[in-house]
């Protein structure tokens, strides 16, 4: 499985997930959200990028949302925010 990341402008991402079935998703990140969530201890791409692999873990690439904000995340994986503290405190 393959994720590739496009910047389209300062708060939407394109992410391509290349697999069995190829999906698109439009995820939004904007600034107060993305400082909120890792002050900054992480670029936007390296959060939605684990972001994707943590949902990936959880579910098919055709089961998750074709466009959202990345915050909702949360709402339907309550464990999402233990992970961001995760990755921006390990660097990962």
């Amino acid at each position: 499985m393959i994720i590739q990341i496009d910047q389209i402008n300062r708060d939407l991402f394109k992410v391509f997930i290349t697999d069995n079935i190829d999906t698109c998703h439009l995820v939004t990140l904007k600034d107060e959200i993305f400082q909120k969530f890792t002050q900054k201890k992480i670029t936007k791409k390296k959060l939605i990028n684990l972001s994707f692999e943590f949902l990936l873990k959880k579910e098919k690439n055709t089961q998750i949302l074709r466009e959202f904000d990345l915050q909702v995340i949360s709402e339907y994986f309550p464990d999402y925010m233990e992970n961001i503290k995760s990755w921006c405190s390990t660097g990962k």
